[in-house]
């Protein structure tokens, strides 16, 4: 009776938080969107600056000033060259959530490396439900696969103790 209970309210906390992860990644999206669209515009002026002095690419620009003498100049180099891997990274993970499936989209914001955006991004997340029918499946199926799984032992362990 106690392993029953305990199996429907884990399904219904299962079930809950995976209907969460449709949300979570559009938020998640959003967020990363809102600070690619920033960094587009500093790449955007870096590749004006590049073709401005003759630069084949931003990469030479950048490869050129880690030469320069000059430690300000060099020291923007580096800055500038964080800002291109950030905005890779973040065309990454665009591509993750307009294409990926929800595996992809919840094994990327759910890594440990990119934890710090999670935690901005729940700052502001307010939980919903999704109706769309698909989502709907999606999420009682991993509910009902993920609750089985962690049930298992216990029952397991409930008909040992019975016999």
């Amino acid at each position: 009776m106690l392993v029953n209970t305990l199996d429907k309210a884990l399904f219904a906390v299962l079930l809950l938080g995976f209907m969460q992860l449709p949300l979570l990644s559009n938020h998640y999206l959003q967020f990363v969107s809102g600070q690619h669209d920033v960094l587009q515009q500093q790449v955007d002026n870096f590749q004006q600056n590049a073709e401005l002095h003759q630069y084949s690419s931003i990469d030479a620009m950048i490869d050129d000033f880690k030469n320069n003498p000059n430690l300000a100049v060099r020291t923007d180099a580096e800055q500038k060259q964080q800002t291109m891997y950030e905005y890779e990274e973040l065309n990454q993970a665009i591509i993750v959530f307009e294409q990926g499936t929800y595996y992809q989209k919840a094994k990327y914001m759910f890594s440990p490396q990119r934890w710090e955006t999670l935690e901005k991004v729940l700052a502001n997340f307010k939980p919903g439900i999704s109706l769309e029918p698909l989502l709907l499946a999606y999420s009682g199926l991993a509910a009902l696969l993920f609750g089985g799984l962690l049930m298992w032992p216990i029952r397991r362990a409930g008909r040992t103790l019975k016999s």
